[in-house]
């Protein structure tokens, strides 16, 4: 079992957490360099995201207080790292090494209360990630069907056998049904809500083709929420 300081995060889950986000193409700096102190605090910033994004997908409770920070703190951690190297004169290599840096010192500071240690870095920073980094936008019914298709369309390309691809098809039909339920509730037709539930999944297929994060900037953990079995039913 891994010492208590080290169940905050463990340097491998890191280094992937860090290289899942490699920093975009920018040119080679002439000398290694040290950000300015506004960038440094982006930088340690970046690094508290990948450490309760990591925790967050562990399940840890301390983390999920948090706000969802696997897309968001993934592309915080990109965008500082682009500006380390493009403006802040540091290789990529001094950047990475910054990062390791600051997480040791981080998991010298959770010893004695990791779950404490990992809100006190990361609740400083959340103004930054809002700053940096919009928050994601709350899908509603027709969107998450919209959503869903999209992501069985994909895994379907991949593996059209596989039970991820059948997953995804069944929680994108039960979000379609239950948009349908909703619009007629609303008081359309039956054909109108068919036709509003088209038009949602040919405007999120336009949004996940030409905007910037696609489909990422949904908040795409509350489909899930969405598509969860009611109380007295299953599929």
């Amino acid at each position: 079992m891994l010492p208590r300081m080290l169940r905050f995060l463990s340097f491998a889950t890191l280094i992937c957490a860090l290289l899942s986000a490699p920093l975009a193409a920018a040119p080679a700096p002439a000398r290694a360099g040290m950000p300015d102190p506004d960038l440094r605090i982006d930088l340690h910033c970046a690094a508290a995201f990948a450490i309760a994004a990591t925790e967050q997908a562990r399940g840890s409770a301390a983390a999920m207080r948090l706000p969802p920070l696997a897309v968001r703190g993934k592309r915080f951690f990109a965008e500082a790292g682009t500006r380390a190297v493009g403006q802040g004169g540091m290789t990529q290599e001094a950047v990475r090494d910054l990062l390791v840096a600051d997480v040791s010192a981080m998991q010298r500071r959770a010893a004695a209360d990791p779950d404490r240690a990992l809100v006190a870095e990361v609740t400083p920073c959340l103004a930054r990630l809002d700053a940096r980094v919009p928050p994601l936008k709350t899908p509603d019914l027709s969107q998450c069907a919209a959503i869903l298709t999209l992501a069985w369309e994909e895994e379907r390309t991949r593996a059209p056998d596989g039970a991820a691809a059948r997953d995804l098809q069944t929680l994108a039909q039960v979000l379609a049904a239950r948009a349908h339920d909703a619009f007629i509730a609303g008081g359309m037709s039956g054909d109108g809500a068919d036709a509003a539930i088209e038009t949602s999944r040919e405007a999120m297929r336009k949004e996940a083709a030409t905007r910037p994060g696609g489909v990422d900037n949904y908040d795409i953990a509350h489909c899930y929420e969405l598509a969860a079995p009611d109380a007295k039913s299953h599929y």
